[in-house]
């Protein structure tokens, strides 16, 4: 293109701040990593900036020596745990603590790249033109410009290279920091802010002891230093960084410092904090067991396989042993087995102590198994329990802490390679024995198809709630002539028992049953084919489709050996659930990667020194904040422990023992009633004077489903009356023969209703308001379809039942409602 004098006049205006503004671009670009959350955590690994200041993972102190910093992860990485440092806290040790700097300067920083401006085939001309004019810089203004930008360069590699502890002292000891202009201290303070947001410092913060809730206080106080003392070169430097990761990581051996020299009172209450929450190395925690050589066998397999039978042989054979059940249910039932056989056996659960004289045997439930006692044998029962959420850590406690010869662990194989992972750790045997089901379960392809005549004798309908198990009985019992028995968690282990035994008996008329995912265990049933009303269930948030580890325990109880259906048959009442019923049961069973842990009270009562002025409820979260673990275990979930504690708060005269085992009592929290009688309860403890049941008796059997919800909530009310007086001492809770009398007619008069159930039930928590903004659509499949809207004109199906929700929660279609339809 010919080069006219408007085009060189152009080329002059253009050139030079085209020049200025491409060096900028890229010098900004250079220094400034991909765009991501501030507040995510990021890798030094990964980092490539420019100017990137580096430290050591330990720390040299005066004398030579070293101290290593913890590593902390706020992703959870499970190395989290790593050794604490060997030495004492020394709040004035950062005086002498040196860090590395990298000294390396990126050499590209500067350097414009030949493709740094492109030019466009669409564009016209006169770009290109602009292109071949940065090009051709002329050399003087371009020496000029780089020489100024290498003169700049130089003062930031004085800058980064800098030691920072005496770049500290610098600091501390300047009258007044430099003058900034107004874009200069607006930069600034966007780096100020940018550091206070960063996870990765908030994260390295925590190996200085500096915890997650001080870290704002400490970067606010450390702001307004920073600010009131800057240099003009450091400042310089920060602001031609901006706010980015590299700034982060230039500031940070600064803010060590400045926290080493404000903050150590924080710092040693803290790391005080850290070390009492110490949750790392369990198996440390049980020195008598580690100085057993145990042989641990692992009895993997699946529902029906014998796995149980085999170690409750070895059991009776024993001269002492312990049984450990996930159920008191299946705790009495081996109890009354054992016994059967002639082996004496006592009982312990949390509401019941039954010593049989001459016993060397007991059968409890795995909360209450001594660590203390020692045995030739012992049995974990449903060992993969250790990943429950809520229960884990007395499954945990359990394999850690048993002083036995032999432990038996049966369960499937799910946390099989976690065992391996401990028993590493533990230095016991591990001998793996692996069963088969005797007979296959086969799944059904023709389903009932929404058709509860369908239902045939020895069939098991599975529900998840206490409504659906009432409408599927009613709606059985009225479109045939079949009766039902019924299972559910809030029935009494006692009317549980006496339900599975009228439905096993042959010669009566009740020979379907209708259950919860109670049935999933502790019951020997004598069950043709396993149902499934629905394979979802609401989680006390929303609804979720069944755990396909839950669906084949459940589906596994149909066709036990030795009982009168040895094949087992399960299927679905609709024909849209099978596709997820054979997907279930084809899929392998997990591989858990972590199972459960929380505190003795020993170790809560430890970290409750450091925080004496603040709630028990309080002191279980700021535990749960700081606590440390090692990557094969999590901390079980305790909010059910904190709405109690929060509940007993203001009750005067509870040591903090009191309230830790206040808070353990088995009460359902959603449960008016009950928690009325917890708090009653407490408070009569805080006072000193024998805590009275205060509960009549009722006359008869429910007649209908609130006199049915009431008994439920008395027998609830009596269980935990039991279970507190195991707790404390005999005076405080002197009523414990009433209390079993009471509890034992409640769960006779609740057997009686049941069998003559014929009411709509109802809900625990009546009475809220239920919202408009969803509504479930069910077609004659019961094909469940949500409606937010509905449209103008639109039709509903002729079968068509619209069920409004109440906090996302939509319940099934009413069997009842459809069957009068």
């Amino acid at each position: 293109m010919a080069r006219g004098p408007a085009s060189s006049l152009f080329h002059l205006c253009t050139r030079k701040r085209t020049l200025s503004r491409l060096k900028a671009l890229l010098f900004n670009f250079s220094h400034t990593p991909p765009s991501h959350d501030p507040l995510r955590p990021f890798s030094t690994r990964s980092l490539s900036s420019a100017f990137l200041p580096s430290f050591s993972q330990s720390s040299s102190l005066s004398g030579g020596r070293i101290i290593p910093t913890r590593l902390f992860s706020a992703a959870g990485e499970e190395d989290g745990g790593a050794a604490r440092p060997d030495c004492e806290f020394d709040a004035d040790f950062g005086r002498s603590v040196d860090f590395e700097l990298g000294n390396e300067v990126s050499d590209g920083v500067h350097a414009l790249s030949e493709n740094g401006v492109v030019a466009f085939d669409s564009s016209d001309e006169c770009i290109s033109e602009i292109v071949d004019s940065v090009e051709c810089t002329s050399s003087n203004s371009s020496s000029r410009d780089d020489d100024e930008l290498e003169k700049k360069n130089e003062q930031f590699v004085h800058v980064a290279s800098r030691d920072p502890v005496e770049l500290y002292r610098e600091l501390r000891s300047a009258e007044k920091g430099a003058k900034l202009d107004r874009s200069e201290a607006e930069v600034l303070q966007e780096v100020c802010n940018y550091f206070a947001k960063s996870g990765w410092a908030s994260n390295q913060a925590l190996a200085i002891y500096i915890g997650l809730s001080f870290f704002p206080t400490a970067v606010h106080k450390f702001q307004r230093f920073l600010r009131k003392k800057c240099p003009a070169d450091v400042a310089k430097y920060l602001v031609s960084l901006g706010p980015c990761d590299a700034a982060v990581k230039f500031l940070f051996p600064l803010f060590v410092e400045f926290c080493l020299e404000n903050f150590p009172d924080e710092m040693k209450r803290f790391r005080g904090m850290v070390e009492s929450a110490d949750l790392t190395k369990p198996h440390t925690w049980f020195p008598f067991a580690r100085a057993m050589k145990r042989k641990i066998i692992y009895h993997c397999g699946p529902t029906n396989s014998g796995k149980t039978y085999n170690a409750l042989q070895r059991f009776m054979e024993a001269k002492k042993g312990v049984y450990c059940s996930p159920l008191r249910l299946l705790a009495m039932e081996v109890f009354d087995k054992v016994n059967a056989k002639g082996v004496y056996c006592s009982l312990l659960t949390g509401q019941e102590k039954k010593h049989v004289p001459f016993s060397n045997h007991v059968a409890c439930t795995v909360e209450m198994v001594s660590t203390q006692e020692l045995y030739d044998v012992a049995i974990v029962d449903e060992i993969q329990m250790m990943a429950d959420p809520y229960r884990g850590y007395a499954w945990t406690r359990a394999l850690l802490g048993l002083k036995a010869d032999e432990i038996h662990l049966c369960g499937d194989p799910s946390v099989l390679d976690i065992v391996r992972k401990i028993c590493q750790d533990t230095g016991d045997e591990l001998y793996e024995q692996n069963y088969e089901r005797f007979k296959p379960l086969v799944v059904e392809a023709k389903t009932l198809l929404g058709n509860l005549q369908n239902i045939r004798s020895g069939d098991c309908v599975v529900a998840f709630s206490r409504r659906e198990i009432f409408e599927v009985k009613l709606a059985i019992e009225k479109q045939t002539k079949h009766r039902c028995c019924v299972i559910y968690g809030a029935l009494p282990p006692e009317t549980r028992r006496q339900q599975a035994t009228l439905f096993n008996d042959q010669s009566n008329e009740y020979d379907v049953l209708v259950a919860s995912d109670a049935v999933g265990m502790g019951l020997n049933l004598n069950i043709r084919r396993v149902i499934f009303n629905s394979l979802s269930k609401y989680n006390g948030d929303k609804i979720l489709p069944v755990p396909a580890s839950q669906v084949k325990q459940i589906a596994g109880r149909a066709g036990r050996r030795g009982c009168l259906y040895p094949d087992g048959l399960t299927t679905t009442l609709h024909l849209d659930d099978l596709d997820y019923l054979i997907e279930c049961l084809k899929q392998p069973f997990d591989d858990v990667k972590k199972v459960g842990l929380f505190p003795f009270y020993e170790q809560v009562e430890l970290f409750a020194g450091q925080l004496p002025d603040i709630t028990f409820s309080q002191l279980l979260e700021k535990f749960g904040e700081n606590c440390r673990l090692d990557g094969s275990y999590f901390l079980c979930r305790y909010d059910h422990i904190k709405k109690i504690a929060n509940m007993l708060e203001k009750i005067k005269g509870l040591s903090l023992e009191d309230r830790f085992n206040f808070s353990f009592a088995p009460v359902n929290v959603r449960d008016p009633k009950a928690m009325y009688h917890l708090l009653r309860f407490a408070t009569s403890f805080g006072q000193k004077v024998p805590v009275n049941i205060a509960m009549g008796m009722p006359k008869c059997s429910a007649r209908n489903d609130t006199e049915l919800l009431d008994l439920e909530s008395r027998h609830q009310v009596l269980s935990m009356y039991l279970w507190l007086s195991n707790q404390f001492d005999e005076e405080n809770f002197p009523y414990v023969k009433k209390a079993e009398s009471m509890a034992s007619n409640i769960a006779d008069l609740l057997a009686q209703s049941l069998v003559k159930a014929n009411w709509k039930p109802e809900s625990r928590n009546k009475g809220k308001p239920k919202t408009e903004k969803s509504e479930v659509q069910t077609g004659p499949r019961d094909a469940v379809i949500l409606k937010t809207e509905k449209s103008e004109g639109q039709t509903e199906p002729k079968d068509a039942v619209i069920l409004k929700t109440e906090k996302s929660y939509s319940r099934p279609q009413s069997f009842v409602k459809l069957n009068d339809k």
